[in-house]
């Protein structure tokens, strides 16, 4: 990923204080933590890599995450999962796309007013609201994934 100017070097920077405290929440094994995403949109949400502990040199865990500054009014929530079948940034963002459309469907049908999400993603707040957001940003993510312009090497 390029980094176009110094308000995205800024924004990346930014960010990982709060990855680094995602990961330790969310007690999740690792070894390092990259400093800078390995795919982003600033100033909304940027893809990390985590490294596999027992695999040194390779990832373990991909952490997709909004931003953590305050100035967006819906975030991207965060979340993680796992690397295995997923060696490729484009990959983790198909999936992660694909995941939170499957939650958001689920929820949608699934939860009684009152009742509490629980898991990954992180969802705070009115509940449907949140599943609206989720369904909505599942759709960005995967024309995103899909977009080839974005990936080109």
């Amino acid at each position: 990923m390029d980094f176009d100017d110094a308000e995205d070097w800024a924004w990346c920077d930014s960010q990982f204080a709060a990855i680094e405290q995602y990961v330790k929440s969310q007690q999740l094994p690792h070894g390092v933590i990259c400093d800078t995403p390995e795919w982003f949109v600033a100033p909304y949400v940027g893809l990390w890599a985590v490294e596999d502990p027992a695999d040194p040199g390779f990832v373990g865990i991909w952490i997709l995450a909004g931003d953590t500054t305050g100035a967006q009014p819906q975030p991207v929530p965060f979340d993680h999962l796992p690397a295995t079948e997923l060696a490729e940034p484009r990959d983790a963002l198909a999936a992660f796309a694909k995941r939170w459309a499957q939650l958001a469907k689920g929820g949608a049908n699934g939860l009684a007013k009152g009742d509490e999400w629980q898991g990954s993603p992180v969802l705070v707040g009115d509940l449907t609201a949140r599943q609206q957001q989720l369904s909505r940003q599942a759709q960005l993510l995967k024309l995103w994934a899909e977009d080839d312009e974005l990936w080109d090497e």
